[in-house]
């Protein structure tokens, strides 16, 4: 009988104990005589944590099922006033272990990608930051229970921002436009915390960064992101390629939209729809939608994937409602010690559902995968670019089994979901590059952040109308990405990783068993490789292979076109 999450028995990580450990683990490292003995001391360092986290993701889990229970909002405080001091514990332990004599053969006994990964670590962490990460901590949490106990007005109830994207999804355009008013005027009355909040963020990043040598938080934090083996110079080489490719193929695809949709311009309020009549809703119950996701998956894979699927809804892995104090958004973990990885979902009607219950089962799939494979913790499913790349990839090869989801719509749903997905590359883009220039110059005032929001929406989304809703007029959009406070960086993956996900998906309308093949074969690897290798292997240009994202918008718009919406 399968275990269910809910029935895990909670007992806080010991920090102190942990830290205890580590100190015992550098200890033994001056009595080691090879690099074998070396790596053997990692690996029972890996195994003891792998429990230890294991504690802290359930805490973590629980929070953000409830951001108004008492007892985990205790919990996540004390992991956030404490785990700084094991990170330092930790960085002193891979100090100590890469300054040991047989360091240097370590990268003959294990993945070398290790030893890049450590080095990076390294940087980045220290324990004269260690206050500097408490504060950091706390600010994410704090930001995290402001966005969650918000509530927007709606037709005489409150409802959730999750519900609100929803209905700024709405077939009436009259009604999106009001939807998004109310998401800009709540916004608006609590403008002055969110500046706030980010204010100190910034500054307290930017401190931590200094500390640690580096001129700015930009490389701090690609590298505590992950970013291994590229860096801000790739990745403007890819932001032009955006600039250059998918901007002018975008324009010319809205175009022809708003012919269809009977409109002259795309609003704010616009971007998002892409059928004339409305977007395409999956049809049926959330039940329907999980009753149609076990019969796509069983007939991808049934061995593989369909089993897999059967055991998350077993255990009860997968919590998609949208409800009061739930936190927003959607992301999968992984809780080591039991081999079980959870969704955390927030439905709202749209196809949003079908996207993220395809989205985070890739990286469900993945952490399964890994787990199996018994791949290193500190490669597991890779950086985030590729771990993007298992999630983004699946919701592309979904696409060929439509019809469970959409019933007769199934062709039109296709199309709404290729459109979104480039529609995302220039908006993801704007997303890191205001981070870079925004810890590039720290000192910017709140209208000035605003200001720099909207020129850059100009550059790379220029045509979008926001003149007409509130406070998003004034660029307020990225104060509900909560990525940008909680997680500097993390959103450039998602473009790398759209970029392979939409190559697998042209592969799957060629031939969907070769493509379903090559990504299986990608997510065996898990984060053995860097990103590069990863596509390559996979028959994919890299996104920062010359011309990749030219060659790629024209299949995606001779496809687009050819389906017709």
């Amino acid at each position: 009988m399968v275990k269910k999450i809910k029935d895990y028995k909670y007992e806080r990580a010991d920090i102190e104990a942990a830290c205890a450990y580590l100190d015992g683990a550098i200890g033994k490292i001056n009595d080691v005589k090879s690099a074998e003995q070396l790596a053997s001391l990692r690996d029972g360092v890996n195994e003891y944590f792998a429990e230890f986290y294991t504690a802290t993701f359930i805490a973590m889990i629980r929070y953000t099922l409830n951001v108004k229970d008492e007892f985990y909002v205790g919990e996540q405080n004390f992991y956030d006033e404490n785990m700084p001091a094991l990170s330092a514990k930790t960085a002193e332990f891979n100090r100590a272990l890469m300054a040991s004599p047989y360091a240097k053969d370590l990268g003959k006994v294990i993945n070398p990608l290790i030893i890049d990964k450590l080095r990076a670590a390294l940087k980045i962490m220290d324990d004269k930051i260690v206050p500097d990460r408490i504060e950091e901590n706390k600010l994410v949490t704090e930001y995290e229970m402001l966005m969650a106990g918000l509530t927007y007005p709606w037709h005489g109830k409150q409802v959730t921002l999750s519900e609100m994207r929803g209905f700024a999804k709405d077939p009436d355009r009259s009604v999106r436009k009001k939807a998004c008013a109310v998401i800009g005027e709540t916004l608006a009355s609590v403008s002055d915390k969110l500046d706030d909040i980010f204010d100190r963020m910034v500054k307290v990043r930017t401190a931590m960064a200094k500390k640690m040598g580096f001129k700015n938080f930009v490389e701090m934090g690609d590298l505590g992101i992950g970013h291994i083996g590229y860096g801000r110079k790739e990745i403007a080489i890819f932001r032009e390629s955006v600039r250059n490719d998918v901007v002018p193929t975008l324009a010319r695809l809205k175009k022809e939209l708003c012919r269809k949709l009977g409109i002259e311009s795309v609003h704010f309020y616009d971007n998002d729809n892409y059928i004339a009549g409305g977007n395409i809703d999956p049809v049926g119950s959330a039940s329907d939608m999980f009753a149609a996701a076990q019969r796509m998956y069983d007939d991808m894979d049934a061995e593989k994937l369909g089993s897999f699927f059967k055991q998350m809804c077993d255990a009860e892995a997968i919590d998609y409602e949208s409800r009061a104090n739930k936190q927003g958004g959607g992301y999968a973990e992984m809780l080591y010690a039991y081999g079980q990885p959870f969704i955390f979902a927030n439905f709202n009607g749209t196809m949003d559902d079908v996207g993220v219950l395809t989205h985070e089962f890739g990286h469900a799939y993945a952490f399964k995968r890994a787990d199996v494979n018994k791949i290193d913790l500190d490669l597991f499913v890779g950086g985030m670019e590729t771990a993007e790349t298992h999630s983004m990839s699946m919701e592309a090869l979904a696409n060929n089994y439509n019809s469970l989801f959409y019933g007769d719509r199934a062709e039109q749903a296709t199309y709404q979901q290729i459109f979104d997905a480039l529609n995302f590359l220039p908006y993801g883009v704007i997303v890191d590059y205001f981070q870079e220039l925004v810890y590039t110059h720290p000192d910017m005032t709140p209208a000035e952040r605003k200001a720099l929001w909207l020129k850059l929406e100009g550059e790379f989304r220029p045509y979008v109308d926001m003149s007409d809703v509130p406070y998003i007029n004034i660029g307020g959009r990225w104060q509900y990405q909560k990525h940008i406070y909680e997680s500097p960086f993390y959103y450039i993956d998602y473009c790398l990783s759209t970029c392979l996900a939409l190559q697998f998906g042209e592969l799957a309308e060629e031939n969907f068993a070769d493509a379903l093949s090559r990504y299986l074969r990608l997510v065996e690897a898990g984060g053995t490789k860097n990103i590069d290798v990863l596509a390559h292997e996979a028959g994919l240009k890299s996104p920062f292979d010359k011309g990749a994202l030219a060659e790629l918008c024209k299949k995606v718009e001779a496809h687009l076109v050819g389906i017709g919406g």
